[in-house]
């Protein structure tokens, strides 16, 4: 029984508890809800209202401002009073606990204040635009009024700056000061969105007008002074060239006389106001009179050139043709003695045909320059370009020249090298014949005649009327080469020969008691006095005895080498 009051307690004082938080709760909510009515209704949008409303609006303006009052009203006057009702029945259900209507009235209420927010919001956005509308056009007209003031001064006090603009410019001011008067009139009658059009063009129109003022006195200043007095000093520099001498391959009078003709359609372009005409046709004439100026100046600086150079061209044309002359001599005279490959005769000959242009042009510029009008331009770039060609000419010249001065050393080292080959050929024969052999194999003899014939060619090729160096150095490669061959095998045939002959004397003493040495003996015998194969004789005798007594032939040879080093071997 104490259990179940003990569970009814508890159960009462936790719905207590629950009520308590509950109302609570919701009770913070609904003050939370009433401060922001009361910031809502608190604010200043009414008085703004009120201050626009001295303004006396017309058209446009009014009718949006009468929307704009039109909608405070609304929210003044029934949204918020209903809010208003609407947080005092919440109240009411608070205190009488009624927490599930109590909830959902809250949410109602939320709800209607986030709207009455958003539209306050607005209305507040809507003001402030009409007001700084207010404003901007206000200053607006403060701001024309002065500059207008300030163009009227500028065409008064500098009407000379803008020579045949300014009645266009004077017109084009009036009509800007009657539309001014139009749109001052419609803002001051309050209506300021139909005067946001007006304004706008107006702006733009001052705008363009100030743009006029300052491009204007620049290109009138060009086309009244600066153009005309550029103009006649050209035409008077270029009839100065003239006389002195000089030549242009343009018509620059006639380019001069176009100028003058832009210069008063640009006139004309100032006297009917096409600003941006006038500024392109301007640029153009600045630059084009520019360009004649660089021409002229080019020309001077060419004849410069020319005169200082003319001198040293001629001097250079002189010792390239003296050069060239020797040249020709001696490969006329070289070709006499030598076959000449390498087309050395024709290159020249190609040069000497660039040297006679070079010099008819050079004569010809001679004749001219005192009887015809010069385009010098043209005149120092064919100078450098030929003086270039000369320095070419004469490299080449002399890469020719040192091709074939080479001819007679080169052929007294071929007769000296061919005297040498017959010295060595002889030797060898010579060392041959000291051995008294009983002969020489066909190998060798054709290979000794082979390089005899090819010395005796040599020397022959070397004593014609008209030599081949190419040829015969090719030849003196090939020669030397077959020599060293030919001093490989003497020096071999030297060799065997006579140590066969030493170790078949040393195979004595073997020969009686060992009959495989008697038998390499008698077929060494055989191939040394009957076939003439002095190394196949020393191989079969040397193998015979080192099988008796080994390294005996070793030791023979070794001695052999020692005392006798290969002549002709290199």
């Amino acid at each position: 029984m104490v259990l179940f009051f003990v569970v009814i307690v508890a159960v009462a004082i936790g719905i207590y508890v629950g009520v308590i938080y509950f109302q609570r709760s919701f009770r913070k909510q609904i003050n939370e809800y009433q401060t922001q009515l009361e910031e809502l209704s608190s604010n200043t949008l009414g008085n703004e209202l009120n201050k626009i409303e001295k303004l006396h609006l017309t058209g446009e303006s009014l009718r949006e401002f009468e929307e704009l009052k039109k909608s405070h009203k609304k929210l003044t006057n029934r949204e918020m009073p209903e809010i208003s009702e609407m947080i005092l029945d919440l109240n009411d259900l608070n205190e009488r606990y009624k927490f599930m209507q109590e909830r959902s009235e809250l949410l109602e209420v939320g709800s209607k204040l986030q709207h009455v927010k958003e539209e306050t919001r607005q209305l507040e956005e809507a003001v402030n635009e009409m007001k700084e509308k207010s404003e901007e056009h206000q200053k607006a007209v403060t701001e024309l009024k002065d500059k207008y003031r300030d163009i009227r001064k500028t065409l008064l006090a500098k009407n000379f700056s803008f020579g045949p603009s300014i009645d266009k410019l004077e017109e084009n001011l009036s009509k800007l000061e009657e539309d001014f008067d139009k749109y001052a009139k419609l803002t001051e009658s309050g209506d300021f969105v139909t005067s946001d059009k007006p304004l706008n063009q107006l702006k733009e129109d001052t705008a363009s007008m100030e743009r006029d003022l300052e491009v204007i006195p620049g290109i009138y200043k060009n086309l009244k002074n600066i153009f005309p007095d550029q103009l006649s000093e050209l035409r008077q520099g270029v009839a100065q060239m003239q006389d002195e001498g000089f030549a242009f391959d343009k018509d620059i009078l006639g380019q001069l006389k176009d100028l003058a003709e832009q210069c008063s359609l640009n006139n004309e372009n100032l006297k009917e106001l096409r600003v941006d005409n006038a500024k392109v046709l301007d640029e153009d004439i600045a630059n084009k009179i520019d360009a004649i100026y660089e021409t002229l100046e080019e020309e001077y600086k060419a004849k410069i050139f020319v005169q200082k150079k003319i001198s040293t061209f001629g001097k250079f044309i002189e010792h390239a043709e003296k050069q060239e002359k020797n040249l020709l001599l001696d490969l006329d005279r070289l070709k006499q003695n030598y076959t000449l490959n390498h087309d050395e005769i024709e290159s020249a000959q190609g040069l000497a045909d660039r040297l006679k242009g070079i010099r008819s042009w050079y004569d010809q510029f001679i004749k001219d320059a005192g009887t015809k009008a010069i385009l010098y331009s043209s005149i120092a770039q064919r100078i450098e370009i030929d003086m270039q060609a000369l320095t070419d000419i004469e490299k080449k010249q002399k890469e020719i020249n040192d091709s074939v001065a080479s001819l007679w050393k080169e052929e007294r080292e071929a007769q000296n090298a061919v005297k040498n080959f017959d010295l060595e050929i002889h030797k060898m024969k010579r060392e041959i014949e000291k051995l008294n052999l009983p002969g020489l194999s066909d190998d060798y003899l054709d290979y000794f005649f082979k390089v005899s014939d090819e010395i005796e060619k040599l020397d022959k090729d070397l004593n014609r009327v008209q030599i081949n160096m190419d040829e015969i150095t090719k030849s003196l490669i090939n020669t030397q080469s077959d020599l060293d061959i030919l001093g490989e095998k003497t020096d071999e045939l030297i060799s065997s020969s006579i140590l066969t002959e030493e170790i078949l004397q040393y195979s004595n003493r073997y020969r009686n008691r060992y009959p495989d040495v008697a038998a390499a003996y008698n077929q060494a015998v055989q191939l040394f006095e009957k076939e003439y194969e002095y190394v196949k004789a020393l191989d079969t005798i040397s193998h015979a005895v080192d099988k008796v007594q080994e390294g005996a032939s070793k030791k023979i040879m070794e001695e052999y080498s020692k005392n006798h080093p290969p002549m002709f071997s290199k």
